[in-house]
């Protein structure tokens, strides 16, 4: 029996698939979240932003993704914190945090944004 999907990671179940259609020309922006690839982050197709979501199991390849319908502040708001995260990964990796930083790092990646309720416009593979 497969184990379950980690709490920790923001994926779908395998089974979101057989409702959606796959799309072509998706454009990863960015992530957030990556294990052996990214898991969940900013996409670009047919000219718009879109959110991402990985589909557990995550050894599948390639890996699929869910696309989600994400509003203009969705975007600019789930970017801002993207910024954050990055600031404080990049003082981690020179040792210039202390540990209120680090108690503050670990709120922001807590308070990642979870679109994985938003209608979904299909999937992709990367």
């Amino acid at each position: 029996m497969p184990e379950e999907p980690d709490e920790y990671f923001l994926m779908h179940e395998e089974s979101v698939l057989a409702s959606l259609v796959e799309l072509s020309g998706v454009e990863i922006l960015w992530c957030d979240d990556f294990y052996d690839g990214a898991i969940d982050g900013l996409a670009r197709w047919d000219g718009r932003e879109f959110w991402f979501a990985g589909v557990y199991p995550l050894g599948h390849r390639p890996r699929r993704y869910v696309l989600h319908e994400i509003r203009a502040a969705g975007v600019e708001a789930a970017s801002a914190l993207h910024r954050q995260l990055g600031a404080y990964a990049e003082a981690s990796r020179h040792g210039r945090l202390d540990s209120t930083q680090e108690r503050a790092w670990g709120q922001v990646w807590a308070s990642r944004p979870d679109y994985r309720g938003a209608p979904a416009v299909g999937w992709f593979t990367a």
